[in-house]
């Protein structure tokens, strides 16, 4: 179990070793005539990833919004409409003009831009909607695109946080004149600090270009004509961001793993909203929030310092920004719901199922202190079981081997734990095993004895939630192995696991009873009510042997093929509705 001593953090980034290698070499060589070679090189890879014209990395989100006002000629007498939930600085570029923030509210479920208030903003003075795409879900653009034509204005994406985020297909970057993304710590991708300004028009983006270097002359070296800003992007941020918009789909996936965990935990609780997914968006939920109900008698900074003491850290949802001093105040009643009960909750790509297991139970305990049994019962079962399969794997006593039995009740085999002890003669069988049935795996690489030791260590002994059985027939030969994984005691459910037959001469049937010995110990001797089980739809052999078991399907997920350095794996497809897929990944409960 983690350290609940140690706070966990809202935030934090992923950083690979190939973060760390394009860095060095723009330290050690992006000087002089390479000063700007990862600049480039970002520039068009996020551009191409987005499906914008043109990009230039900036300093930050703020400056790349405020060169796109610059660009459009916004500024004194001039309004631009902006959302009450959003980050200070979109409203704060439009003071930099000298021009004037009007603001609208929001929907009160996806907390971006609420397109009526946004008409009822637009006056004669206004020049531009700069539509917020809050915590990584994208803003309902076409009513906005149809405001826009329709008042001939002109749309600036304040994007900072939706990297990977779509609206009915399209990239957000991509739906407005102009757009900004943040790359600050926090982010999704991460430069440390930055950003970049991304624009369909080529003369809208040579002047943002411009005025972006200080008001260059592009024909005369240290020779300026107007007064420009100091915006630029470092070469060694550059390197940083392009090695992150390289993984921008694994990076965005577990953003979203990240908010699913919650959403099984936190899901369905009428005391509390968490973010939401329209049918027409993809949402990269950069945070997981929650939105506490009037019937919590908490106020919202009460329940967060309830959460620090719990050692869990959290934010604040953007506050309301006409409730601040330098704006007037604005009557936008879901923008004042929102940002007066909105938490952030722990959300860095660090974060794991166990740490937002031990989150989402300090926040029901919250709720409601009366039901604090529950959560205290199912922390204690899991407690219960961890020191079970501890004693498993950690002892070769023959008390914990399983007899497998037949039908008619006769002995035709034994279930044997793989313990810390495991012989070398056993991780080459392990290795041979594993090899054989890569095909049958999401992820398929060439399988040798020194991985499949590391495996060993840390996916089977390191791992408090995986346990792993090997089947011996009656002469005593290992034939096969079975085992439990991802447990999860809120829900009181755990996945038949690692189900390989490594022998092809073996008794009928044998397989299936190891499988049911397995399942009724999961039940009868850890307590577990619900298992389930995933498997790749064209495996019939197993697909059968599992329906035999009484697994029904209950879900099947499209995955897309990809090859990076020899490793295949197959991921879940969000793209092209009617592509023709290979194969799914199956779902099945017993």
């Amino acid at each position: 179990m983690r350290d609940i001593k140690q706070l966990i953090l809202t935030a934090g980034p992923s950083i690979t070793e190939r973060e760390v290698a394009y860095g060095i070499d723009a330290i050690r060589d992006g000087w002089n005539s390479h000063h700007s070679d990862y600049i480039g090189k970002f520039e068009e890879a996020f551009r191409s990833y987005t499906g914008a014209s043109y990009a230039m990395a900036t300093s930050s989100c703020t400056g790349a919004m405020h060169l796109a006002l610059v660009a459009l000629g916004i500024g004194p007498g001039d309004e631009v409409v902006v959302p009450e939930i959003t980050w200070v600085a979109t409203a704060a570029v439009v003071t930099y003009v000298g021009a004037t923030p009007v603001f609208c509210d929001v929907d009160k479920e996806s907390w971006t831009m609420c397109p009526k208030s946004l008409e009822k903003a637009i006056t004669s003075k206004t020049k531009a909607i700069m539509p917020v795409h809050i915590y990584g879900h994208p803003c309902d653009m076409e009513p906005i695109w149809q405001l826009a034509q329709k008042h001939n204005l002109k749309i600036i994406e304040d994007a900072a946080q939706s990297i990977g985020a779509e609206y009915k297909g399209q990239r957000t970057g991509s739906l407005g004149d102009m757009a900004a993304f943040s790359f600050q710590g926090a982010k999704a991708l991460v430069t440390g600090e930055g950003g970049i300004l991304l624009c369909k028009d080529q003369a809208l983006f040579e002047r943002a270009k411009f005025k972006g270097d200080q008001g260059r002359d592009p024909n005369r070296a240290l020779f300026n004509i107007e007064i420009g800003y100091k915006y630029k992007m470092s070469n060694v941020q550059a390197s940083i961001g392009l090695a992150q918009t390289e993984r921008v789909e694994e990076i965005v996936e577990k953003k979203r793993q990240i908010y699913s965990w919650y959403k099984e935990r936190l899901g369905g609780i009428d005391l509390i909203s968490l973010n939401v997914e329209k049918s027409w968006a993809k949402n990269i939920y950069w945070m997981t929030s929650i939105i506490l109900s009037e019937k919590v008698t908490d106020t919202r900074d009460e329940f967060m310092q309830k959460l620090k003491e719990h050692n869990v850290d959290n934010r604040p949802i953007f506050y309301p920004l006409s409730g601040f001093p330098m704006f007037d105040k604005a009557n936008n009643p879901n923008a004042y719901f929102i940002g007066n009960r909105g938490i952030n909750l722990p959300s860095g790509h660090n974060l794991t199922e166990e740490e937002v297991d031990y989150i989402c139970g300090t926040v029901k305990l919250i709720l409601n202190a009366g039901k604090g049994n529950v959560i205290r019962g199912w922390l204690n079962h899991r407690e219960e079981v961890w020191s079970k399969i501890h004693n498993i794997k950690s002892s070769e006593s023959s008390s914990n081997n399983l007899p497998i039995k037949n039908d008619n009740g006769q002995n035709i085999g034994l279930l044997v734990p793989i313990v810390k002890e495991i012989s070398q003669e056993d991780i080459h069988l392990l290795k041979e095993w594993r090899s054989e049935s890569q095909k049958w795996f999401p992820s398929q690489f060439k399988v040798t004895f020194e991985g499949t030791k590391k495996w060993v260590k840390q996916a089977l002994f390191d791992d408090k939630d995986r346990v792993l059985y090997f089947v011996l027939d009656n002469n005593g030969n290992k034939i096969g192995h079975v085992g439990l994984y991802r447990f999860d005691f809120k829900e009181n459910l755990c996945e038949l696991d690692n189900v390989i037959r490594g022998v092809s001469n073996v008794e009928k049937g044998i397989m299936k009873y190891a499988c049911q010995t397995i399942l009724n110990f999961a039940q009868d001797t850890l307590g577990i009510a619900n298992i389930y089980l995933r498997v790749l739809s064209d495996n019939e052999r197993a697909l059968s042997l599992y329906s035999r078991l009484g697994f029904k399907e209950v879900q099947r997920v499209p995955l897309c093929e990809i090859e990076n350095k020899g490793v295949v794996t197959w991921q879940p497809y969000y793209g092209n509705v009617y592509k023709e897929v290979a194969r799914y990944f199956v779902t099945m409960k017993l």
